[in-house]
Protein backbone atom coordinates (compact mmCIF):
# COMPACT_ATOMS: atom_id res chain seq x y z
CA UNK A 1 0.00 0.00 0.00
CA UNK A 2 1.55 3.50 -0.79
CA UNK A 3 1.90 6.31 1.73
CA UNK A 4 -0.79 7.95 0.64
CA UNK A 5 -3.01 5.06 0.54
CA UNK A 6 -2.31 4.24 4.22
CA UNK A 7 -2.27 7.89 5.24
CA UNK A 8 -6.23 8.34 3.67
CA UNK A 9 -6.75 4.67 5.23
CA UNK A 10 -5.58 5.64 8.92
CA UNK A 11 -7.31 8.92 8.30
CA UNK A 12 -10.70 6.92 7.60
CA UNK A 13 -10.31 4.69 10.12
CA UNK A 14 -10.27 7.67 12.94
CA UNK A 15 -13.15 9.09 11.65
CA UNK A 16 -14.79 5.47 11.57
CA UNK A 17 -13.78 5.28 15.57
CA UNK A 18 -14.66 8.50 16.49
CA UNK A 19 -18.26 8.54 14.60
CA UNK A 20 -18.61 5.10 16.64
CA UNK A 21 -17.75 6.96 20.25
CA UNK A 22 -20.36 9.78 19.54
CA UNK A 23 -23.01 7.24 18.47
CA UNK A 24 -22.42 5.28 21.98
CA UNK A 25 -21.98 8.53 23.91
CA UNK A 26 -25.24 9.63 22.52
CA UNK A 27 -27.01 6.58 22.85
CA UNK A 28 -26.00 6.84 27.01
CA UNK A 29 -27.20 10.53 27.11
CA UNK A 30 -23.87 12.11 27.29
CA UNK A 31 -22.80 15.56 26.10
CA UNK A 32 -19.95 16.22 25.37
CA UNK A 33 -18.81 18.30 28.00
CA UNK A 34 -19.55 15.97 30.59
CA UNK A 35 -18.39 12.84 28.54
CA UNK A 36 -14.86 14.81 28.19
CA UNK A 37 -14.47 15.35 31.90
CA UNK A 38 -15.64 11.57 33.05
CA UNK A 39 -12.80 10.41 30.44
CA UNK A 40 -10.51 12.98 31.45
CA UNK A 41 -9.62 15.05 28.51
CA UNK A 42 -10.88 18.30 26.89
CA UNK A 43 -13.96 18.94 25.13
CA UNK A 44 -12.11 20.54 22.26
CA UNK A 45 -9.63 17.10 21.76
CA UNK A 46 -13.12 14.63 22.04
CA UNK A 47 -14.33 17.40 19.20
CA UNK A 48 -10.91 16.09 17.40
CA UNK A 49 -11.41 12.31 18.08
CA UNK A 50 -14.91 11.98 16.99
CA UNK A 51 -13.97 13.97 14.33
CA UNK A 52 -11.20 12.28 13.24
CA UNK A 53 -8.74 14.41 13.76
CA UNK A 54 -6.97 13.12 16.42
CA UNK A 55 -6.10 9.27 16.69
CA UNK A 56 -7.30 7.26 20.02
CA UNK A 57 -4.59 5.92 22.29
CA UNK A 58 -5.00 2.49 23.70
CA UNK A 59 -4.97 4.45 27.61
CA UNK A 60 -7.34 6.83 25.99
CA UNK A 61 -9.40 3.54 24.33
CA UNK A 62 -9.94 1.27 27.63
CA UNK A 63 -10.89 5.48 29.45
CA UNK A 64 -14.01 5.97 26.81
CA UNK A 65 -14.78 1.80 26.79
CA UNK A 66 -14.96 1.91 30.57
CA UNK A 67 -17.75 5.26 30.81
CA UNK A 68 -19.54 4.00 27.89
CA UNK A 69 -19.73 0.82 29.47
CA UNK A 70 -18.74 -1.18 25.93
CA UNK A 71 -16.16 -3.48 25.56
CA UNK A 72 -13.12 -1.86 23.71
CA UNK A 73 -13.27 -4.02 20.66
CA UNK A 74 -16.98 -2.43 19.84
CA UNK A 75 -15.31 0.95 19.31
CA UNK A 76 -12.41 -0.70 17.20
CA UNK A 77 -14.11 -3.13 15.36
CA UNK A 78 -16.15 -2.01 12.02
CA UNK A 79 -19.44 -2.85 12.50
CA UNK A 80 -19.42 -3.69 15.49
CA UNK A 81 -22.31 -1.08 16.91
CA UNK A 82 -24.34 -2.23 14.53
CA UNK A 83 -24.61 -5.45 15.84
CA UNK A 84 -25.04 -4.19 18.92
CA UNK A 85 -27.18 -1.03 18.73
Amino acid sequence: MSRNKLEAHEEAERRRVGATIRQYREMRGYKPDQFASEVGISRPYLANIEAGRKPLTQVLLARVASALEVEQIAIIREGYFAETA
